[in-house]
């Protein structure tokens, strides 16, 4: 079982064949056993003729067959399986994401061809907030926008904070814990507050800014804070009210547009939110001690990513009952049946 990867290089080096990768891949996946895709049976049987392929089974309970990418983003694949690890690799590697035109010039394929790998992954990442643990203890909500910069008209003044045409965003982060994101329709507390109390415990501390969309929060939750920006209060020592934490994860949204993806807007923008929400909830505490010009030292937590094969590991084994195929138009299409099941 290999349990490091230092470099894509490494990858061929430690997978010399495509079949190689795909006992990597059912390592990873199926780690607690093998599972059937279609009817989720425990019992199956290598099928090892002459006229059949390496890594095809057969169920015993329902007679279907299958290999390791069946019903997942990588069914049907032509890709050799050491470029799909090549790409999650370069994916998981990046601090931000990776956009489809570098993506391609790293792993070796055509950017259409590494867009769809890019949607892939993501198809991956996207997490089931209703089956996930909710956030608890202090909580800090926030909303924020999502977009590229208006195209410039010469004389023509675009609005700026709500009056944006940009998609607006809801942001809950637990302090020292996970994130959730998603787009919203509008930004009124009809919109705000189905997500907040699908996301958040009952018993949990909530902060917010001084926005009259939260109002109903103050009854919904035994504690909240609130700091009001307009009034100059970003931080109150005495009931550590502060939004900085979702500020924070809303900046690391922001960072991935403008350095990445440059734009990012429409159809996808919920799928490009789950990239960057799974990244930030994939990493670990690190403790350090800082020492100032003056010799002074001070304790400091540095977040840090998880190995990659770790991280490889999560995002595989959400992989079965995603399937997602190229559509007419080229674009992405979902079969229901994948729909049902994942």
């Amino acid at each position: 079982m290999i349990t490091e990867l230092k470099s894509i290089g490494d990858i061929y080096t430690k997978m010399p064949s495509s079949d190689d990768a795909r006992r990597f891949l059912e390592d990873l996946i199926w780690a607690d056993g093998r599972v059937c895709p279609h009817c989720g049976g425990l019992c199956s049987t290598e099928l090892k003729g002459a006229s059949h392929r390496s890594g095809l089974y057969q169920c015993n309970e329902c007679r279907g067959q299958f290999t390791i990418t069946t019903k997942t983003p990588m069914h049907a694949t032509k890709l050799d399986l050491r470029v799909w690890l090549a790409a999650i690799y370069t994916v998981l590697n990046s601090s931000k994401g990776v956009s489809s035109v570098v993506l391609a010039r790293m792993i070796g394929t055509t950017q259409k061809c590494a867009w769809k790998l890019g949607h892939a992954i993501r198809e991956m990442m996207r997490e089931d907030y209703g089956s996930n643990a909710l956030l608890s203890g202090i909580v800090e909500v926030d909303e924020t926008s999502v977009g590229g910069a208006p195209k410039f008209k010469k004389g023509k003044k675009n609005k700026r904070g709500k009056g944006t045409k940009k998609t607006p965003v809801m942001v809950a982060v637990a302090r020292g814990g996970e994130a959730r994101a998603a787009v919203l329709p509008g930004i009124s507390s009809s919109d705000f507050e189905p997500l907040i109390r699908g996301w958040v415990a009952g018993d949990a501390t909530m902060m917010t800014d001084g926005s009259s969309c939260y109002n109903f929060i103050t009854s919904a939750f035994p504690v909240h804070h609130r700091v009001i920006h307009s009034k100059k209060q970003f931080a109150i020592p005495a009931t550590g009210a502060h939004v900085n934490t979702a500020e924070g994860f809303g900046a690391f949204i922001e960072r991935a547009r403008v350095g990445v993806y440059h734009r990012i807007t429409g159809y996808h923008t919920q799928r490009y939110l789950d990239e960057l929400t799974w990244r930030w909830n994939r990493r670990e505490p690190v403790e350090e001690i800082r020492t100032d010009k003056k010799g002074r030292t001070s304790p400091h937590i540095r977040w840090k990513p998880l190995p990659v094969v770790q991280m490889m590991r999560f995002l595989l084994k959400s992989a079965p009952g995603r399937e997602m195929r190229r559509s007419e138009n080229y674009g992405l299409r979902w079969p229901a049946a994948a729909l049902l099941g994942g």
